[in-house]
């Protein structure tokens, strides 16, 4: 198969649209005064045959627990399993004396405390590559953790305009739901630590600086975006299905639907405001034309956009929670008051419409 026809693949559309999915991933530490990393294979142990079947947990390279449950038809029916399976897994974690953090950095411990727990020759290819660009790929792949959000891809114009808005309001929703303020174990000084590393992991393999994305033609601009990054040096890359799966933009196209990559980890009460404000700008007629109206004269400032994000700011957000709110079933305003509260943080400054300033 050749890159072109793996890419038109990626952008099918869903067969019977309507399913939303969604990916959590926890940091495990040590419930001790000091925290310590927890090596996988502790809470693996006391996985039991039904959490493995429905919450499908794996891990990631430094450890971090995701879970996985099936993609559901209601925003709702998905945000209570996810709810369900975070407090299994804490229970299990107990068990065994840790805890887990629903965070975006791991906020005590560094690349040095934080080994590399699944050596694969494909992670270790990564790193390698990584390491080549700056330290950014060892701490995106050891310290960090996301929530994850799956959209079918709707068929034509409906899908076209998915694509573009999941990616365009990845900067506001990612401000607003900052989650990450640590950096190597310290405060960083930025609400967005794990958005800043991404930025700085490289831009030839995940677009932060809006290479892939073509209103007139999004599958030409990531078939371009996906032809020009280097291939890891292992011989699986010479499938073209393969080095796709290496690719790691802000929103990924899976065939048959959107994975949005770039929220941080929640809090439990929290991720169903997140969950629903994406689905409803993805899923929502008058939501997605009225968020491209907002969005699109920034497309090609994606740079910019994402360096504001990281630094808890975004100019966009207050009107796209708007656009969220009037167009939801079930509103989230009450699962967004903790946001509007925090001291520091996009929410309140981009409802008094005031820039932190010190944006690179």
């Amino acid at each position: 198969m050749k890159l072109n026809e793996a890419v038109e693949r990626l952008f099918s559309p869903a067969r019977c649209p309507g399913r939303v999915g969604a990916e959590v991933e926890l940091i495990a530490v040590t419930d001790t005064p000091d925290p310590r990393p927890v090596d996988p294979a502790v809470l693996s142990a006391w996985f039991d045959a039904d959490f493995v079947r429905v919450a499908v947990p794996t891990f990631e390279p430094g450890g971090q627990l995701e879970l996985s449950p099936a993609p559901r038809p209601s925003v709702d029916t998905l945000v209570r399993d996810l709810r369900g399976l975070v407090d299994r897994a804490s229970a299990i974690a107990a068990r065994v004396g840790a805890r887990l953090e629903s965070v975006g950095t791991n906020p005590y411990h560094g690349c040095d405390d934080v080994p590399l727990r699944t050596p694969s020759p494909r992670y270790l290819a990564m790193q390698r590559a990584f390491d080549e660009v700056g330290p950014d790929g060892r701490r995106m792949m050891r310290l960090t953790a996301s929530l994850q959000v799956a959209v079918d891809l709707l068929p034509g114009g409906a899908g076209r305009e998915q694509w573009l808005v999941a990616n365009l309001a990845g900067p506001p929703l990612t401000a607003v739901f900052a989650n990450s303020p640590s950096l190597d174990g310290l405060p960083s000084g930025i609400d967005n630590a794990r958005t800043r590393i991404w930025q700085g992991v490289d831009p030839r393999r995940t677009g932060y600086d809006g290479r892939h994305l073509d209103p007139a033609d999004p599958v030409g601009a990531y078939a371009a975006f996906a032809a020009a990054a280097p291939r890891l040096s292992i011989p699986e890359t010479a499938d073209p299905v393969y080095h796709l799966s290496t690719l790691f933009p802000p929103v990924r196209p899976r065939g048959g639907y959107l994975e949005v990559r770039y929220l941080d980890a929640q809090p439990v009460d929290r991720i169903g405001a997140a969950v629903a404000a994406v689905v409803t700008l993805l899923t929502d007629a008058r939501a997605r034309r009225d968020a491209l109206d907002l969005l699109l004269p920034r497309v090609a400032d994606q740079w910019r956009a994402w360096s504001e994000a990281a630094a808890g700011y975004s100019p966009e957000s207050a009107a796209l929670l708007s656009i969220v709110h009037s167009r939801q079933t079930v509103p989230i305003r009450h699962a967004l008051e903790p946001l509007e509260h925090r001291e520091v943080g996009l929410f309140v400054r981009g409802q008094v419409g005031q820039h932190p300033g010190g944006v690179s």
